[in-house]
Parts: structure tokens; sequence; C-alpha cells
């Protein structure tokens, strides 16, 4: 067996698992990919969105290499039916582009698991730059008077 397979047993992990992996130092930004499975060379895979290179099929061992342990994993409890129609639209995302404030990795799971592309990450970030611009924009008022 390889390190893509014990890495999903000693995980438990089921397609449509949502995997997570840290994506900068400290933790701060969060890497999300879509578990899809074991090929018939017991290889797991995920399917993620990349910066660079847009919705791709990955080997687990490959994505924890490049961003380090699993941080998080978030269950997919539907049934075998619902499971194979996540990983069949997450497979109908291949090849689609990355970007970073409307279509990036957590779009992209919460996209597939959801049917909505949403990124708390993306609209955390939007809150805390705009609170910054604001509390600029008062302060310069504010020294102006």
């Amino acid at each position: 067996m390889n390190q893509s397979y014990s890495w999903a047993i000693h995980h438990g992990l089921q397609p449509g698992d949502r995997v997570i992996t840290h994506k900068s130092a400290f933790g701060l930004i969060k890497h999300h990919s879509l578990y899809v499975g074991m090929d018939t060379d017991w290889n797991a895979w995920v399917i993620e969105n990349v910066a660079g290179n847009g919705v791709r099929w990955t080997r687990l061992d490959e994505l924890i290499q490049r961003n380090g342990h699993i941080t998080g994993i978030d269950r997919y409890y539907g049934t075998e039916h619902q499971r194979t129609t996540v990983v069949n639209q997450a497979l109908a995302r291949i090849g689609l582009p990355y970007d970073a404030l409307s279509y990036n990795c957590e779009h992209f799971v919460n996209e597939v698991l959801y049917g909505k592309r949403r990124s708390p990450q993306v609209d955390n970030l939007k809150q805390v730059v705009g609170g910054t611009l604001t509390f600029m924009l008062v302060v310069a008022v504010l020294r102006n008077l």
C-alpha cells in the first residue's frame, strides 16, 4: 500500500468528506479539498481548486506533502447515492479557473456540497478590510477638523 492509502484509512475518509489543511503560516488561511475516493492502485484522491491551476485532481499524499498535515475533516453524511452525486459534481468542475475572491478552494467545496459558492474566509477578510478602511477614513476626517 502507499502513503495516500494510509492517510485515507487513518482518517477514515469517505467520498464527499471535506479535507482541510493549512495554506499559510500560523494556520490563518485554510485550504479546502474534497475527498473523492481511491483508484484501482489504492491511491487516495482529492479534488481541489488551486491558484495557478484551477480545479484539479490531486493525490492525498501530494496534498499533505505540499500543505502539511490534515488539520480538519468535515464529514459528509449523505447516502451512497448522494456521495456519488457530490463526487460527480466535483468532477464536472475540473478545469474551472481559480479566483481568490470569487472561486477559491472553499467556494469550490461549498458549491459542490451545498450548491452555494461561499467562502467565510473571504467574507471575514472583506469585513476586516472594510472596517480598517472605515477606521482610516474616520481618523483622516477627524484630523482635518
